[in-house]
Parts: structure tokens; C-alpha cells; sequence
């Protein structure tokens, strides 16, 4: 690690004399102090992207998508529903979930249903705004010449469609794949009027004139096929059980965003949880993080067996190499779908257009990765270092001060806006520093939503 000068226990630590209660009475929640600590630092990350790691990982022959989090921790997401709810219920000063959770039982201010609703509404409505969950799907085509096809209810948004022709009999992976430009029905009236509607491959395809969860292919497909399809869809079932936390799949260090979301919507309903003040506050805060989650970035650099490459976007590689899903051999571009998913192409082979005949390509890259923060191996964070530099960690400990203040209310926690200022203003004198020693950053950084510049999603 590049910082050894501060661990999470000791900031722990050093924020509970801050906030004058040093033997954890106040704030005695399992984890409590420390846990806003990982917050802060993780904010600080989500502002500048500091933090960088070095990401391996081999190509498979005939595999184009590569989920960035299974290649390695330093992009992987680990923030749980329980990880989450845990933050909300301490802030609120609300006993923590216990047991299975289910039959966990408050103040009389929440229910446990109420809490579970809200982090669920929450999450999908993040994953929503932000996009910042895409997955790679293949769905099976409707019988030729039908133009319409049936999108999984998860779906939320369409991010790039291919059509991909099922084989012949006997034929041999990997099955050709091709792009088809996004459009609208108006576009198909104007551009190609009259056009005719005989089936052949499709070119185009919509999702605007369509009913819910449907797709248009233009022209209607005269073969049978699948569509190879990048979607942003809802996030996962959550139950709020500590013996079996699920894996929320957003970036870690924008993860708070759900934590803020869920308490703006159990402070703003009417009944004895209201507090309409926090929860405009909380509002807020959640806003914020949806804006951070849609620019952050991943890669910046890449390698592909040794040589240097190009990384762009998904539709980098559809537009300038349109037949990238259609040929193999050794590949030279990174293309990012997400902030987790990556395209690499040409189609990999198995090396044999390599140096190194019969083994796959290895893939370096270079990244804005996850904040290091203590997980199950260390819950004191004793043997975490503090991954900021010795001017930053202050203003680290003012925001976790800030947020530790919160379930005070009233003048105590309006009174610490100003340590909340303070990690803006760090977090702004960093970036400044960082943009003064990189020519090419706002490039190198834009390369995980550049999707969403490309092929406009809000």
C-alpha cells in the first residue's frame, strides 16, 4: 500500500475523542464510528479517484465480455443490504439488525418492513438514475418476421443491442455478432421512407415506440436469432438478514447513496419518523451521490499481451471496427460498458495469432479501483492503512465527524456543515493537484461512461 501512516481503528479512534465520547457510549453501535470513517474515506475516493490499481487477468478464447470485479478486489463490489441498513439504523439511533433480521424490532418509529421497502425502492431507483449496474444478456428472438421482442422485467435501460444469427447445424463457435444502431420510429419514417419491410438482417433497432419492456428490430429479422444485448437492470432482492447479506452490485464507494436515499424516505413520511428537515438534508446528499456515480471512473490505461492499447467505449469499437464480434485473432482495444464491464476486442482466439501459440492474451490494466477499507479479515480496521495522504486524512475525520453527528440533529449536527466543507475543499485542492501533473485526464477518465456521451442515456 502506498500510505502506512494512520489505520482505520486509530481514525476510529481519533474521531470518538473528537466527538467528546472516547469509551463509546453515545455512539455504541457495533462498528459505528468506524464505519463512517470507511465512509468518508470512500467519499474522498468517489471525488477524486485517487486511489489507482494495476488489474490482470487472461482472455478466454471466444469470450468478448469481461466482468472487471471477478478479475480482481480492486473493482469488485462488496456493499450488502445489511452493510447498509446497519449505517441507516445507527444514524437513526435504532437498535442494529440481529439474527436472521426479520424479527428485528425498533423504537416503534420503524418497522422492520418499512426499512426493507425503503432500501429496496432505493437501490432500484439509484441503479435507475445513475446506470451504474450493466450486465452483458443474451436474449432469444421472437419466430421471424416478428420485429418485437420480450425484454426480461428486470430491464431498465437498453445500452447496446447486436444480432447475433443462430448457427447453422454443425457450424462452430463464435457466432457472429452484429451491431445495430439505436433509433427511433421517426428516424426509420424519415431516413428510409417507403423502405421496405421485406425480412432480411436487421440494421436498427428502438425502444421508444414500443411498449413497455419491448424491443423493435428494423427491418423485421427473416432468421432465426438471438439479440446480444448491454442492459441496466434492477438490483437484487434484499432481506436484510445478517447470516445472508446480499451484494447490492453498485460501486462500493458510491454505496452511501442508498444509505442517504433510505433516510430521507423514512424521515419524510408522516408519523412518528418524521423529520422533514433530515430528511431534505438526506435528500440532498443522495443527489449528490447519483452525479458522482455517473462519472466515475475505471480504466484509464491498457495492455493486451504486453503492447500497449487503445480503451475507449463499447461503441468506440461497434463504430471504427464494426466487425469486432465477427473476427478472431489477437486483440488490440479495450472497450468499457460500465465502470465494471469491459469489452476486449478483436474476438480473442486461443493465442494462436500471438507470440506465445495456444495460450491466452494476458490484459493489463490500469485503473481507478475501490477505497481499501477493513472487510471481514480485519473488522477493527487495525490492519487497514488509510489510503489518503497526511494533509487529506483531517478532512477525512471532519466529514466522518459530520455524518457521526447527524443522529444528534437540531443545532449539533447543523453546526458541522462547516467539516463537511472542509472534504470538499480537500477534495477539490487534490483534484486540482492531479489534473496539474495529467495532460490527457479528463480523457483517460471518461473512458467508463463514455457510453453515455456516445449513445445518450439521460
Amino acid at each position: 500500500m502506498p500510505y502506512a501512516y494512520q489505520t482505520y481503528a486509530a481514525a476510529a479512534t481519533t474521531l470518538a475523542s473528537r466527538l467528546q465520547d472516547p469509551s463509546i457510549i453515545y455512539f455504541n453501535q457495533p462498528s459505528q464510528l468506524l464505519n463512517n470513517v470507511i465512509e468518508a474515506a470512500r467519499l474522498f475516493q468517489a471525488l477524486t479517484g485517487s486511489f489507482k490499481a494495476k488489474i490482470t487477468f487472461d482472455t478466454h478464447a471466444n469470450q468478448v465480455y469481461y466482468p472487471l470485479g471477478s478479475a480482481s478486489a480492486a473493482l469488485a463490489n462488496t456493499a450488502t443490504d445489511v452493510e447498509v441498513a446497519q449505517n441507516v439504523l445507527a444514524a437513526l439511533l435504532e437498535p442494529p439488525l440481529t439474527g436472521s433480521g426479520s424479527g428485528w424490532v425498533g423504537t416503534g418509529q420503524f418497522t422492520f418492513t418499512q426499512l426493507q421497502t425503503a432500501l429496496q425502492n432505493r437501490l432500484n431507483r439509484f441503479i435507475g438514475e445513475s446506470g451504474r449496474h450493466v450486465i452483458q444478456q443474451s436474449v432469444n428472438g421472437a419466430d421471424p418476421p416478428i420485429p418485437l421482442v420480450t425484454l426480461p422485467d428486470s430491464v431498465t435501460d437498453v445500452r447496446r443491442c447486436a444480432y447475433v444469427p443462430l448457427p447453422i447445424a454443425g457450424a462452430s463457435p463464435p457466432l457472429p455478432a452484429y451491431p445495430l444502431g439505436r433509433i427511433d420510429e421517426w428516424g426509420n419514417q424519415a431516413y428510409d421512407p417507403g423502405g421496405s419491410r421485406t425480412p432480411q438482417q436487421p440494421l436498427t433497432y428502438s425502444v421508444y415506440g414500443t411498449p413497455p419492456l419491448t424491443l423493435r428490430l428494423d427491418p423485421p429479422p427473416a432468421n432465426a436469432y438471438t439479440l446480444d444485448l448491454l442492459l441496466v437492470t434492477a438490483g437484487p432482492q434484499v432481506n436484510l438478514n445478517p447470516r445472508a447479506p446480499v451484494v447490492l452490485g453498485i460501486p462500493d464507494d458510491v454505496s452511501a447513496a442508498v444509505k442517504w436515499g433510505v433516510i430521507a424516505d423514512l424521515c419524510g413520511t408522516d408519523g412518528p419518523s418524521r423529520d422533514y428537515a433530515r430528511a431534505a438534508y438526506a435528500e440532498q446528499r443522495y443527489a449528490e451521490y447519483v452525479q458522482l456515480a455517473r462519472l466515475y471512473p475505471s480504466v484509464l490505461t491498457a495492455e493486451i499481451a504486453g503492447t500497449s492499447c487503445g480503451v475507449g467505449s463499447v461503441f468506440d469499437m461497434d463504430f471504427y471496427q464494426p466487425d469486432w464480434q465477427q473476427t478472431t485473432g489477437q486483440p488490440g482495444f479495450v472497450g468499457m460498458c460500465g465502470r465494471h464491464l469491459a469489452c476486449i476486442g478483436q474476438t480473442p482466439d486461443d493465442g494462436t495469432a500471438g507470440s506465445n501459440p495456444g495460450n491466452n492474451y494476458p490484459v493489463t490494466l490500469w485503473s481507478v479501483a475501490n477505497m481499501p477499507v477493513p472487510g471481514a479479515a480485519d473488522p477493527t480496521g487495525a490492519a487497514t492503512w488509510l489510503q489518503v495522504s497526511r494533509d487529506q486524512i483531517d478532512p477525512v475525520l471532519d466529514y466522518a465527524q459530520h455524518i457521526s453527528s447527524f443522529q444528534m440533529g437540531g443545532a449539533e449536527f447543523d453546526g458541522t456543515s462547516r467539516q463537511y466543507q472542509n472534504l470538499i475543499a480537500s477534495a477539490k485542492a487534490q483534484n486540482s493537484r492531479l489534473s496539474a501533473v495529467s495532460f490527457w485526464r479528463d480523457r483517460m477518465e471518461q473512458n467508463a461512461s463514455r457510453s453515455d456521451i456516445e449513445v445518450v442515456r439521460m
